[in-house]
C-alpha cells in the first residue's frame, strides 16, 4: 500500500478548491455510482464510500477509491435508512474487497431534485457518520449533476465542498467489486436512457424543513404516478398489438379458404356451363339428337358420342347459318334421308292390326349401349336425354353405384340401363 501515499499526477478537477480538506474519488468509483444511481430510475438510493484519510505535508486529504450499494435500506418518515443488515453487508464486502480500508462516507441520489441538501438526510449524516472525514456525496443522475458536503469547522452542520478531484489508476480492488456487484436495475430501468419529464420542485432559500419534507413527498408521489401510468399505457400498447396479431391471422386463414372456395367454385361453372351448352345444342339441331337404326346401320358410326362428333364439325361449318333460340344460336333441322329398305318378297296380305306410335317405334327402334365413356364437358342429364329422351339419372346412378350425379370424371366409363 505504498503507492497509496503518492498523491496521483493524472487527474482532473471538478469544480474550484479552497482551503479545507482535499477530496479525491478514483474514477472506477465515480463511474460506478453513476450507473448504479442511474439504475434506480426515479427511485433514490444509497451506497457507503470506501477509502482513507491521510495528512500529507500538513494537507488533510481524502482518497475515495471503492463504493459499495446500499443494500438492505428501508424508508422511513419519506426519506431511505440504512438499517442492521446494511451495515453487516458493508463490513463483509470491505473485509473482501477493500482490505485494510474504511467507510469515509455514504452516497445519495436524489432523481430530478439537484445537489440541494434534504434536512432529514444531513440530520441522518450527523448521527450515523460523526467522523471528521467523513463525507455525504449527493447525485442527481437526472440532471447529471453531483457535490460533496462536508462538515463545517466547528461540526455544527455540512457544508458544499467547492470542488473535487477525479483521478485515474489501476484500481483492482473497485474493479473486482464492479465485476461481483453490477449496478443491479430497479423496475425502471428501461427508463434511464430517457427520462420522462415531469414538474420540477424547486428550492425556495426561505422554507421551512416540513415544508421541504412535503414538497420532496408530493414530487416522489408525482414520480411514481406518471411511472405506473406508463406502465399502464405500455401494457395496453402489448395487448393490443396482441389483439391485433390474432384478428390479421384469422383473417389471412378465412382469406386462403375463401381464394379456394372461389377456384372450386369457378371451376364447378365452367363444367355446368359447358354442360349446358352442349345439352342445347344436342336438343336444338338434329345433327345431335339419336340417330335411327336404319341411319345408322354402321356400327362403327354408332360408337361416335355427341361431344365426339361436336369435336370433328368446325366452329365455322357448325355455325354457317344458325338460327337463335333465347339468344343462342342454333342450327336449322337437318333432313337426313333414310336408305331405301330392300325389297321384300310379297307376302299374303296380313289381317289389319292397330297401328303402332311412331314415338314408340322410333324408341324400339333405337340402339342403346350397354357402356359409355364420358368426355370432356358431358353430364349424366345430357347423356340420359341423349340416350333415352328423358331424365333416367337416377337409374345410372342406381346401376352404378353412385350417390352424386355431378361427380363424374371424363375418361372413366359408366354402364347404361
Amino acid at each position: 500500500m505504498k503507492d497509496f501515499f503518492v498523491l496521483p499526477t493524472n487527474i482532473k478537477q471538478i469544480g474550484s478548491i479552497g482551503d479545507g480538506m482535499r477530496i479525491y474519488m478514483e474514477d472506477y468509483v465515480c463511474t460506478y455510482l453513476s450507473q448504479y444511481a442511474q439504475a434506480g430510475g426515479y427511485d433514490e438510493r444509497l451506497a457507503l464510500l470506501v477509502g482513507r484519510y491521510l495528512l500529507i505535508d500538513g494537507q488533510p486529504i481524502l482518497f475515495i477509491n471503492g463504493a459499495i450499494q446500499g443494500k438492505h435500506t428501508e424508508e422511513r418518515d419519506g426519506i431511505l435508512h440504512f438499517t442492521e443488515k446494511s451495515s453487516t453487508y458493508a463490513e463483509s464486502m470491505v473485509a473482501e474487497f477493500f482490505e485494510g480500508m474504511e467507510i469515509v462516507g455514504w452516497m445519495q441520489s436524489q432523481p430530478g431534485y439537484g445537489t440541494f441538501l434534504n434536512q432529514q438526510y444531513a440530520s441522518c449524516h450527523m448521527r450515523n457518520f460523526h467522523k471528521v472525514n467523513q463525507v455525504l456525496f449527493i447525485m442527481d443522475p437526472l440532471e447529471n449533476i453531483n457535490a460533496f458536503y462536508i462538515y463545517n469547522d466547528d461540526r455544527s452542520a455540512l457544508a458544499e465542498a467547492r470542488g473535487y478531484f477525479i483521478y485515474y489508476d489501476k484500481n483492482t480492488h473497485m474493479h473486482e467489486y464492479m465485476l461481483t456487484n453490477k449496478a443491479a436495475e430497479s423496475d425502471y430501468a428501461s427508463q434511464t436512457a430517457s427520462y420522462m419529464e415531469y414538474p420540477k420542485i424547486e428550492h425556495v432559500q426561505d422554507e421551512t424543513p416540513e415544508e421541504h419534507i412535503r414538497k420532496h413527498a408530493e414530487q416522489r408521489h408525482i414520480k411514481k404516478s406518471m411511472i405506473k401510468e406508463q406502465k399502464r399505457t405500455l401494457n395496453l400498447l402489448v395487448s393490443m398489438s396482441a389483439v391485433l396479431f390474432v384478428v390479421s391471422f384469422v383473417l389471412g386463414a378465412g382469406l386462403i379458404q375463401s381464394q379456394n372456395r372461389i377456384g372450386s367454385m369457378e371451376t364447378q361453372v365452367i363444367q355446368l356451363s359447358a354442360a349446358y351448352r352442349n345439352l342445347h345444342m344436342q336438343v336444338a339441331n338434329p345433327v345431335f339428337a339419336p340417330a335411327a337404326e336404319s341411319i345408322l346401320a354402321d356400327p362403327p358410326a354408332f360408337e361416335m358420342t355427341a361431344p365426339a362428333l361436336a369435336e370433328v364439325i368446325t366452329e365455322e361449318e357448325l355455325y354457317d347459318g344458325l338460327l337463335e333460340i333465347d339468344g343462342i344460336p342454333v342450327g336449322q333441322p337437318v333432313n337426313v334421308p333414310a336408305e331405301p329398305a330392300p325389297a321384300a318378297p310379297a307376302a299374303p296380305a296380313a289381317p289389319a292390326v292397330p297401328a303402332e306410335d311412331p314415338a314408340q317405334t322410333t324408341a324400339a327402334a333405337t340402339s342403346i349401349p350397354e357402356s359409355y365413356t364420358i368426355q370432356p364437358g358431358d353430364s349424366l342429364s345430357a347423356i340420359s336425354i341423349y340416350f333415352y329422351g328423358t331424365d333416367r339419372v337416377a337409374e345410372i346412378l342406381a346401376l352404378n353405384g353412385m350417390d352424386d350425379p355431378d361427380t363424374i370424371i371424363a375418361g372413366s366409363t359408366i354402364l347404361l340401363p
